[in-house]
């Protein structure tokens, strides 16, 4: 009986095991990156409850044994982690999404160190440099804007590629610059990163204040953007690539409004001659054409007269840019190995605006013992203009022709853009020859030119030595070269610049050249105290030249050689210095919680009297990541608070210690600035206070920063009284402070196997206060032009625009004279009209995946400030624009219908009765000589679609048989369209350059560019 009972429980065991083992199952499955498509490399894979584990190889493939009812957690360094129920499969494909919340993770600060998120004193904020290369801009600055809190993007007008400033925190400098320093991977840029191509960038550091940049020395006053490239660490041992291809087309979001009821004349009557669009209504009648061509078909002929509301927009044509980026990864167990190669080709809305932009990188890092690692990398990168466009009211600008276009004016006429006459010379098809202001646009883009060829080099050559375990000598040379040759290109018969032709060829290179050495010490000095030093030096050599020649009045027409002009001239260019630096850092942390930054920085500037050349600067910070040390539960799963306080020393530009002497014509000058030989250092001084939070496991995240900066001791140049001889005089003087907030808010609202939904906001808010110029100086006028004085005035903010407005009584009401016209003040300084600086900025990201399929959007937001648009005081002049037909045969009553905001009385202070006509009113307040800003004040408030991806990541298991490891492909767009702008007439981001005074003022921008295409990239 026992024998048979044992028989039994052997069977049923034997049962019991085998449907164990039948539930048992191998699970198999590959892990990408939701960025990229690539595959992901040491991906922890555990099943839930149990110490059953294992990694995901270099492919990023796995296998696991588990059962139906079991729960696989994937999780990673930077992504979140997924819990994945395994049911009836036995392939589990697994997509990780990046979490920038994780802040133990290390990211890269001043000096290149390395250092844990939450230790940081200071605000940081990373960039997502995935979007950059699908939604991408040919200046890859354009990609930051809406994405850092308080980073303000704008642009310059001329054309492709065109130069973009970065502003955070506000503008500071009177006569420097308010732009970040700029860094890529260790190597200090004399410039920014806007020809850098996006392929090759692994990571960005916004580091806004100076508290964060402290250590990087004078150009760090404004922040830093640290730039990390690609160095073949991550790949899989062997060799592995990545290629991409993307495509986009460009149309020109058009904004200005023309009329199309009335055509080339004044006063009511037609003439073929005129530049002015206060003709006739049109009635499709003929009427004598306007040809100077004998040749062409129309000449002495008649044709219909009647509007051409295309004229404008027939000018401009669909841009492109296509580029196709090459990445190879050569890795081994001691070295990695990054190629990179992309090239640009990119045509503007305007036609023969072209760039070929070729960038070549290598970068080897190798651990040539246990000890010893070398990193070095070049960087190559040729741009190629066709023909930079010449930006704002100059007489070059093609747009400034295009836009006074009279309405009648038909395409085909102004295509025909030259010909040859009886003389067989060349000229220009117009319809008033040699008019002082006047030009065919089409002759402007085609004869009057400048193309530009720029090469640059970056290089870099590092070496780390561990001396000991704790001890480490870092040793560094990084150099930023670029070479220039442009030449300008004016035919004969252009009129106003060169009737009789000119020529201007230049060439010039810079080279900034900067050398450290580091000593690194770190130690756990207990199981909760712990220290980290660092102390160093650097020697800056910066050397630019400049050679250029220029003439005009060919002997031969058209043929450009100076040799060919009749009065060429010659000059010369040349900045030099030198700074010598030594600086330390040093970080105390008590239980990897609460950590004490303190550093301190001395340079000496060659550029200083000797008496004031050595100045030293100092920062200290404290964080407390307070939920490391107290218990809060489930609830708040992360709280750091932070402070520091830092300031930041300056120096100035060459040769302000003497007078200087400068060679023109073949005659000595006197410069006409007076030198100071006291000048001391400028300095920034900043505080920054904050607070980091995580709620819900990371599900909410809530980033607040307060700062206020002090700019002072600022060196700059003052006017002086006339008989003394001088005109102006360099001194130190100012106060300039900013003050704002800074807000980050981030949720992840939906997170499961195949959907994750995630919203990231940033608000920022600056207020700017000029609370002291100088000695003497109350007020300062910084730059001027015929429609505003751009003046810095104690009270007030930095950029105030002047200009003149209208007369008003005591009351505040605007005088009119007899006429019923306003009266004007008398000088552009009477009246403050505009400030360009934003209320606030803003931007909203929403990021969507549903299984291979991801979706996001980003919403730009700017509220507040002010221009004042030159453009449509010349275009409201001229009658061209929609507004100025109404009123054509008077009814204009200012005060009623028009500035119906304002209230009006006549001299003796009866009220306003009097109607105008449009033409007369225009003719009182517009106009290019003396335009009146207060009444083309334009508002810049704006929110446009900045950016929207929609991109599909094919899965591992579709790729197992093939070549590649992954596959990526992606519609984008960039500037899809305007949810609202105030300006109406133009884009607020686009100024005519990007110097600091250039703010505050509208002059014939090119039209905003709306950029569809699709990103292919794929990895082998």
């Amino acid at each position: 009986m026992n024998r048979k009972l044992n028989y039994f429980f052997f069977i049923g065991a034997l049962f019991l095991c085998l449907g164990t083992y039948a539930q048992e199952k191998t699970i198999t499955g590959t892990v990408t990156s939701a960025a990229d498509g690539m595959p992901l490399p040491g991906v922890n894979v555990l099943v839930q409850g149990t110490t059953n584990g294992t990694q995901t190889d270099f492919d990023g493939n796995y296998a696991i044994d588990a059962t139906d009812s079991d729960i696989l957690v994937f999780s990673y360094i930077g992504t979140k982690s997924q819990s994945v129920n395994i049911g009836d499969s036995s392939t589990i494909d697994v997509i990780l999404v990046e979490d920038a919340s994780q802040l133990e993770e290390v990211v890269v600060t001043a000096l290149g160190l390395e250092r844990q998120e939450k230790s940081l004193t200071y605000a940081n904020q990373q960039v997502d440099t995935d979007e950059l290369t699908k939604a991408r801009s040919v200046n890859v600055l354009e990609g930051l804007s809406g994405k850092v809190a308080g980073v303000s993007v704008t642009r310059s007008s001329s054309g492709v590629g065109a130069p973009v400033k970065v502003v955070m925190r506000g503008n500071r400098s009177i006569d420097g610059s308010s732009q970040p320093l700029y860094v890529v991977d260790g190597i200090l840029l004399d410039g920014d990163i806007n020809n850098i191509s996006p392929d090759d960038i692994q990571e960005i550091s916004v580091l806004r204040g100076a508290n964060a940049a402290a250590l990087y020395g004078s150009r760090a006053a404004n922040g830093a953007i640290i730039v990390t490239t690609k160095s073949g660490k991550g790949a899989r041992e062997g060799v592995s690539a990545t290629l991409g291809f993307a495509s986009t087309i460009t149309s020109a979001i058009h904004l200005l409004d023309f009329q199309n009821e009335y055509g080339q004349g004044s006063a009511g009557t037609y003439s073929p001659t005129a530049t002015t669009s206060w003709g006739p209504r049109f009635d499709g009648s003929q009427v004598a054409h306007w040809s100077n061509d004998p040749n062409y078909s129309a000449f002495g002929g008649t044709y219909a007269y009647e509007a051409q509301p295309d004229n404008v927009k027939d000018f401009f044509q669909l841009g492109h840019e296509l580029a196709t980026n090459l990445g190879v990864n050569i890795n081994s167990e001691k070295s990695n190995v990054f190629l990179g190669y992309t090239f640009t080709d990119a045509g503007g809305l305007v036609p023969g605006n072209d760039l070929k932009r070729h960038s070549i990188s290598a970068r080897v890092n190798s651990n040539v013992t246990e000890k010893l690692e070398i990193d070095a990398k070049l960087n190559y990168i040729r741009d190629d203009f066709s023909n930079v466009l010449s930006a704002g009211e100059g007489f070059d600008n093609p747009v400034r022709y295009l836009y006074k276009t009279p309405r009648n004016i038909r395409t085909e006429d102004f295509e025909h853009y030259e010909f040859i006459n009886d003389e067989g010379k060349l000229r220009q098809h117009y319809f008033l020859p040699q008019f002082n202001g006047g030009g065919n646009p089409y002759w402007t883009i085609n004869n009057v030119i400048r193309p530009r060829l720029d090469e640059r080099v970056l290089a870099m050559l590092s070496v780390k030595y561990d001396i000991t375990d704790d001890l480490a000598i870092f040793a560094r040379s990084a150099m930023d070269r670029t070479s220039r040759s442009e030449e300008q290109i004016w035919y004969n018969d252009t009129y106003t610049q060169a009737p009789l032709g000119q020529y201007t060829k230049r060439a010039s290179n810079s080279y900034d050249w900067n050398t450290d050495v580091l000593i690194t010490y770190n130690k756990n000095l207990s199981e909760d105290f712990k220290i980290g030093l660092n102390a160093g030096a650097n020697q800056r050599v910066y050397k630019r030249n400049e050679l250029t020649g220029s003439g005009t009045n060919f002997t031969i027409e058209n043929f450009f050689a100076l040799s060919n002009t009749q009065n060429p001239v010659a000059s010369e260019a040349l900045d030099r210095f030198e700074v010598q630096s030594i600086y330390g850092l040093g970080e105390f942390s008590y239980k990897n919680a609460i950590f004490l930054n303190l550093t301190a920085r001395n340079d000496w500037s060659s550029t200083l009297p000797e008496s004031n050349r050595s100045y030293f600067y100092p920062s200290v910070g404290l964080t407390a990541v307070v939920s490391d040390l107290v218990d809060f539960g489930s609830g708040l799963s992360f709280l750091k608070l932070r402070a520091n306080w830092a300031e930041v020393g300056n120096d100035t530009g060459s040769f302000r210690l003497s007078r200087r002497a400068d060679i023109r014509n073949g005659t000595l000058d006197i410069n006409p600035t007076q030198p100071n030989t006291n000048l001391r250092p400028e300095s920034t001084q900043s505080l920054e206070l904050g607070f980091d939070s995580r709620f819900f496991d990371n599900r909410l995240r809530f980033d607040v920063t307060y700062y206020k900066t002090n700019t002072f001791d600022q060196i700059f140049s003052t006017p002086t009284p006339v008989a003394s001889g001088i005109a102006n005089v360099f001194q130190n003087g100012a106060n300039i402070e900013n003050r704002g907030v800074e807000v980050v808010l981030g949720a992840t609202i939906v997170n499961n196997d195949n959907f994750s939904w995630d919203l990231d906001l940033n608000f920022a808010t600056n207020q700017n206060e000029v609370l002291e110029i100088a000695e003497g100086f109350d007020k300062l006028t910084v730059n001027s032009d015929f429609i505003r004085d751009y003046v810095l005035e104690v009270g007030g903010e930095y950029g105030d625009i002047y200009s003149r407005g209208f007369e008003r009584d005591d009351q505040g009401r605007v005088i009119v004279d007899a006429l019923g016209l306003p009266l004007i003040t008398p000088g552009r300084d009477a009246v403050k009209v505009a400030n360009f600086n934003p209320d606030w900025l803003g931007g909203i990201r929403n990021s969507f995946r549903y299984k291979n399929f991801n979706f996001s959007t980003l919403i730009d937001i700017r509220q507040g400030g002010s221009v004042t648009s030159f453009s449509e005081a010349i275009l409201a002049r001229d009658g061209v624009l929609d507004y100025t037909a109404n009123g054509r045969d008077g009814g204009l009553i200012f005060g009623e219908n028009i500035f119906s905001g304002e209230t009006a009385v006549r001299e003796d202070g009866s009220p306003n009765t009097i109607s105008v006509s449009a033409e007369d009113y225009y003719n009182r307040v517009g106009g290019r000589n003396t335009p009146v800003g207060e009444a083309f004040v334009r508002e810049l408030s704006n929110i446009r679609l900045r950016e929207m991806v929609f991109g599909y990541t094919l899965p591992q298991k579709m790729l197992s048989d093939t070549f590649l490891t992954s596959a990526n492909f992606s519609l984008v767009g960039r500037n899809l369209f305007f949810i609202t702008n105030k300006a109406e007439n133009f884009d607020p981001e686009i100024v005519n350059s990007v110097s600091n005074d250039s703010e505050g003022r509208e002059a014939f921008a090119l039209p905003t560019s709306r950029s569809v295409g699709v990103s292919i990239n794929f990895g082998f």
